[in-house]
């Protein structure tokens, strides 16, 4: 789950979106405000000039009813725009705000022979990563006849495509577990290739790589585990993510880059540091 701080900037830049498209469009927008008046012939709708406070404007002729709509337009437009830039100053007061009260550090202010003293109410996000990495596990099982392919971590994947997306993982210092067991609905036990670390946002995402995409076996096998995600709530896009090959189509590294950098990394391409 992302942190509250995390979103609130995310709403931010949704409501800059919002504040430059009403902007735009109410420039472009007709001189003048909308009259509407409801007639038991039907509905009128007047023109009235800006300021005048007089008459009831000029009459809108069906034939020109696009301006009606052009002139609702803008009426709405500039409500809009006068609240998304009221909600981002409540917002941007209240990110000011909730960082000068992070309990973090408070922790971190302490001297270091207070430190050792007290405990820490709240895991800094070193600590975390550190004790996420720290976990010990069992993971699946090897085969006899399955090849070890060692990682630049030390650790023994499957294939050379595995071990390239583990060492990237790695060299960003992106907090990651090989084939770390998750236990589902119905107590069904899968292997994710890989169950990263999102920070901040402390979320944990997964990343499978469909290697033998030219073996109907292996397709259908991978088409019943990407069910088995999606009936636990676990979406392709959203918290898990695939890369794939077949033997005449590699692993795309540009991809996988891109997917690294759009996905696990920091708003302006930052990641976590490698501990």
């Amino acid at each position: 789950m992302k942190n509250i701080n995390v979103l609130l900037r995310e709403e931010i830049y949704k409501l800059e979106k919002i504040v430059k498209h009403t902007s735009d469009r109410i420039k472009s927008a007709p001189q003048g405000t909308l009259r509407i008046s409801k007639k038991n012939r039907g509905t009128e709708y007047y023109l009235k000039e800006e300021g005048s406070s007089k008459g009831n404007g000029k009459y809108i002729k069906k034939k020109d009813i696009k301006i009606a709509h052009q002139l609702a337009q803008k009426d709405y437009d500039i409500q809009v725009l006068k609240m998304a830039q009221k909600r981002i100053s409540a917002i941007e007061k209240f990110i000011k705000l909730y960082d000068k009260t992070d309990l973090r550090t408070i922790y971190q202010k302490c001297g270091s022979y207070r430190r050792e003293l007290i405990c820490d109410a709240i895991l800094s996000d070193v600590e975390f990563v550190k004790r996420w990495q720290e976990v010990e596990y069992v993971g699946k099982v090897f085969g006899d006849e399955t090849k070890k392919i060692i990682t630049e971590r030390g650790e023994s994947v499957r294939s050379k495509s595995e071990k390239i997306i583990a060492d990237k993982l790695y060299a960003l210092g992106i907090p990651y577990r090989y084939e770390y067991p998750i236990v589902l609905g119905g107590n069904i036990t899968i292997y994710p290739d890989f169950t990263i670390l999102k920070m901040p946002e402390r979320e944990e995402v997964y990343l499978e790589h469909l290697g033998l995409m030219d073996d109907i076996n292996y397709v259908e096998s991978a088409i019943l585990k990407l069910n088995t995600y999606e009936k636990n709530g676990i979406y392709p896009g959203v918290n898990l993510f695939i890369t794939h090959e077949t033997k005449k189509s590699p692993l795309n590294m540009r991809a996988l880059d891109g997917l690294i950098k759009k996905v696990l990394c920091g708003e302006r391409g930052e990641v976590f540091p490698i501990l």
